[in-house]
Formats: structure tokens, sequence, C-alpha cells
């Protein structure tokens, strides 16, 4: 009976461990990564069009992980790259990085290093989604759930004036000196160059916003807006 309830009392902490991810995904900014989100891209290549991303283990003992290519819309995952620990290009649906038996180890609560991204890296006139999920393996190598499903979604036709679901306009995606922004709502605003340097940060309140641009050197740069409930949206812009 006492090994009974002994057993009993293991399966329910483990259970219990397990019932919510021992890991967070974050993004760039250290933003969360949650179930289901949707990161949209309006750009191609690496770095213009990489989501950078970053797992912590939450837990005190390691991790296995990996990341399945679920299914595309618009798209087969030619072209595709996937960085976890080490780079994949051209993904099939249903593969899995890195590929079976082999996982990741991320040691008790221990973040992964930079490098990892999701990149579109081939250009396409149609929007396309890349539905991916993050899952645990045991140390064997085998899927034991703990799901998070993440949508990357590439939206070429993505323009300076179609933010309308995030509240937020640009009149030219082609700059001189400044960038006048319309926010129809307050969001936070970074704009990086295309490695990955942040280049400016700031809270835009509701109204017009003129951001001088004039000390930066002409090429192009990213701009990243994110409204209070996580909404965002992310566009190339030329500094010219």
């Amino acid at each position: 009976m006492k090994n009974t309830l002994l057993l009993i009392a293991v399966f329910l902490t483990t259970f219990a461990l397990f019932a919510q991810n021992p890991y967070t995904i974050t993004d760039h900014d250290g933003e969360e990564v949650t179930e289901g989100m949707v990161v949209t891209m309006n750009n191609f290549g690496v770095p213009a069009g990489s989501f950078d991303y970053f797992v912590t283990n939450d837990s005190d003992e390691d991790i296995y992980m990996r990341i399945e290519f679920v299914s595309a819309v618009n798209a087969d995952g030619s072209g595709f790259e996937l960085c976890f620990d080490q780079c994949f290009i051209d993904l099939v649906i249903g593969q899995s990085i890195p590929p079976a038996p082999n996982f990741v180890t991320i040691p008790a609560g221990e973040t992964t290093p930079s490098g990892n991204h999701f990149a579109a890296t081939l250009e396409s006139n149609e929007v396309q989604d890349y539905n991916f999920r993050f899952y645990l393996t045991d140390s064997e190598g085998t899927d034991i759930g703990n799901d998070l499903n993440f949508t990357y979604r590439y939206d070429p036709i993505l323009g300076s004036n179609d933010f309308r679901e995030l509240g937020v306009s640009i009149t030219s995606t082609v700059i001189f000196n400044n960038m006048e922004v319309n926010a129809l709502e307050d969001m936070d605003m970074v704009i990086y160059n295309l490695q990955g340097q942040l280049i400016n940060s700031q809270i835009l309140s509701t109204g017009n916003h003129t951001i001088n641009m004039s000390y930066l050197s002409p090429q192009m740069y990213i701009v990243k807006f994110k409204t209070t409930e996580g909404i965002s949206k992310t566009l190339k812009i030329l500094k010219k």
C-alpha cells in the first residue's frame, strides 16, 4: 500500500511539473512567445527576415527539446531557415530540428545562446504561414509533448500603411531625415540595424510622431512596433 501511494505521489509530482511547460521562449526584446502566437515579417533573408528567439529552462533539471515543422500555407518549406543549435534550410513538413534521435539539451536554469532564429529566405508575392511546435523529449529522444505552437508569417504585401490591426502607420518606408509615424494607441517602437544592434527604442503615445533619423548612415533598418496587448508588426525601411 505504501509503495502504491509513493508511486502515485511521484506520478502527481511529475504531472504537476510538466502540466505547465518548464521552459520559456522569448524574442530579441525579451518578450515572451506564447501559445498560438503569430509573428509577422515583411522581409525575407537573414538577418532582415529573421525572428530571433531564446529558450530558457525554468526547471531545476536538464530539458531536451526539438522543434517540428508542422504545416504551411502557400509554402512547402523550400528556402526556409530554422536554427536551433545548428541551422537547417529547405525544411520538409513533418521534419523535426534537430532530427531524431538528436535533441538540444538546455541545462537547468540556463538560456540558449544567440543565433537561433526562424527566417524565410526566398521572396514571394503571397502571404505564407509556417507553423511550428516546440516540444520536449526524454533523454532517449522520445517525444513527451509539452508543446508550444508558434506561427512565422511572411507577408510581402505588408506596406507602410497596412498596420490596421496594430493601429500605426508611417508615411514612407524610404527615409531621408525623419520617419513620420501615426500611432492610434500607445505602443513601443524599436529600431535595429541589419546586424541586430539596437539603434533606437522609445514609447509612442497616441498621435503623430517625427522620429529623427538624420544621424543614421544610409542603409536598411528594421522597425518593430508593439502594443501593450502584445500585438507586434515588423517592417524594413531604407535610410537614404
